[in-house]
């Protein structure tokens, strides 16, 4: 049928699920809420936006279950929302008309984060784009951590404006950030379990300097103020946590050679200094002032 089917994955967040369905209600056609096994009562909530409340098993992160809750759609296309996600009244009508038109196979949608709350304009948080409506059929949902959906058919593009994003209360506290970057690093060290694929303390170290230069220094992220440099060093540490779930999947086995063990230190600051003298052009008058003779032998 012609129409959109909204559906939210949801585990509490019963305030932020009301605000959620509140943006969603005059765009959806239908809405079917999925309960991970909360222990919040969301049953009140989704029957006052005439929504359909489905139970289900709780998942780690909801990328597990993206493709099975697709069958449960009646519609034409389909709108992926989170409850702590809200669509503004410009994006929402502007999403109605050009579904209507049926142009489009998928929509890709720049989307608001804010954090500790603001919003983070900066640190690779901005636009983040994001493919969440789509015609059924032009969007399959890899069940891998934050994976994105394999797409085919026509795209519309939008332009980068508040008007037309998501807004996402993405982290309201530091106590919200631990509780989900442990569920997130504990899914994506299952998943390099299950890959076979064998990951290193060194491919962490690399990854977690790699996050921190590229969200603080590339990403601009000291704009964001004292946001930019928590965020970058919260996002840094994540990929250590995810090497920590990652050995306790491996027994607590002895992964590494001592040789490594004791070099670590040295790898781990070797490693970011190099990457910050490949930093930006438009920032070398500051890779100048660390650039120095114990500098240039560390790396070496």
């Amino acid at each position: 049928m012609i129409g959109i089917s909204v559906i939210i994955i949801a585990y509490n967040q019963s305030d932020l699920l009301a605000k959620c369905l509140s943006s969603v209600k005059n765009l959806a056609s239908e809405i079917i809420v999925i309960d991970l096994e909360s222990t919040e009562d969301l049953s009140g909530v989704v029957k006052k936006y005439g929504g359909k409340l489905i139970k289900h098993d709780r998942v780690q992160v909801v990328e597990e279950i993206r493709q099975k809750v697709l069958k449960l759609a009646h519609h034409e296309y389909i709108l992926f929302i989170d409850p702590d996600e809200t669509l503004p009244t410009s994006l929402a009508t502007e999403l109605s008309r050009l579904t209507k038109e049926g142009n489009a196979d998928y929509f890709e949608i720049p989307r608001q984060n804010y954090v500790f709350g603001e919003w983070v304009k900066a640190s690779r948080w901005w636009p983040d784009y994001q493919v969440r409506l789509f015609k059924k059929g032009a969007a399959t949902w890899p069940t891998q951590l934050h994976a994105q959906p394999v797409l085919t058919g026509t795209a519309h593009h939008f332009a980068p404006t508040p008007q037309n994003a998501i807004t996402h209360q993405n982290y309201t506290n530091l106590d919200e950030w631990f509780e989900k970057n442990r569920r997130y690093a504990r899914s994506d060290a299952h998943d390099r379990l299950n890959s076979q694929v064998i990951f290193t303390l060194s491919t962490a170290m690399k990854l977690s300097v790699s996050e921190f230069i590229s969200r603080f220094f590339a990403g601009k992220g000291y704009l964001d103020g004292m946001r930019g440099i928590v965020l970058a060093i919260l996002q840094s540490f994540y990929y250590f946590l995810v090497y920590a779930y990652y050995w306790e999947g491996k027994k607590y086995a002895e992964l590494e050679p001592s040789s490594s063990l004791q070099n670590f230190p040295r790898s781990w600051f070797a490693h970011g200094l190099s990457e910050i003298m490949h930093w930006d052009s438009v920032n070398m008058n500051v890779v100048k002032k660390i650039k120095s003779k114990f500098v240039r032998k560390l790396i070496a």
